[in-house]
């Protein structure tokens, strides 16, 4: 059930609804609860987190906090492909955040799980998002000239030797 309601949350979410795509996932997280059906938990979690942060109802910590959950959730129950999903999750927000090195030691260890399946959208996904991170610590930060605070006064410092002599 909680699976049907994800899907559901994930079909409003494009299609613009986003307080339908909300409550369904409320829905899914009350009967998870209820049932004891915790099998989706990490996938509800997950889908929580990924609606809040692309409508800015949340601030980054609390989305933080939500994807810490599913991962860990998703690791007590050896479910792989949860853990996989929530790390790239969990690991944009990182980068975004210039967290780029940590996103790539948690992602690049949850890849390395996988012995197969390489070909799957999901672990696709995963070897993009690890070779941007790569690239990221990689690049060598460009040269943006002098900060502002020392274009100023290099610039004060010009009109003081073009000025007149001041008469005594």
């Amino acid at each position: 059930m909680p699976m049907f309601l994800i899907l559901q949350a994930e079909g409003h979410f494009k299609a613009g609804r986003v307080d339908a795509a909300l409550q369904a996932v409320e829905r899914a997280l009350a009967t998870c609860e209820h049932t004891g059906e915790r099998w989706a938990m990490a996938e509800v979690l997950r889908t929580r987190a990924r609606i809040l942060l692309s409508t800015g109802r949340a601030k980054s910590d609390e989305i933080e906090t939500i994807l810490l959950d599913s991962l860990e959730i998703a690791r007590r129950q050896q479910a792989h492909c949860w853990e996989l999903r929530t790390s790239c999750d969990l690991a944009r927000l990182w980068q975004n955040q210039g967290r780029s090195r940590e996103a790539l030691k948690l992602l690049q260890s949850v890849y390395d799980q996988f012995e197969e399946g390489f070909d799957a959208a999901d672990l696709r996904e995963a070897r993009a998002l690890v070779r941007s991170l790569r690239q990221n610590l990689t690049r060598k930060p460009k040269h943006l000239g002098p900060t502002r605070t020392a274009r100023i006064i290099a610039l004060g410092n010009r009109r003081l030797r073009h000025r007149a002599p001041i008469a005594v």
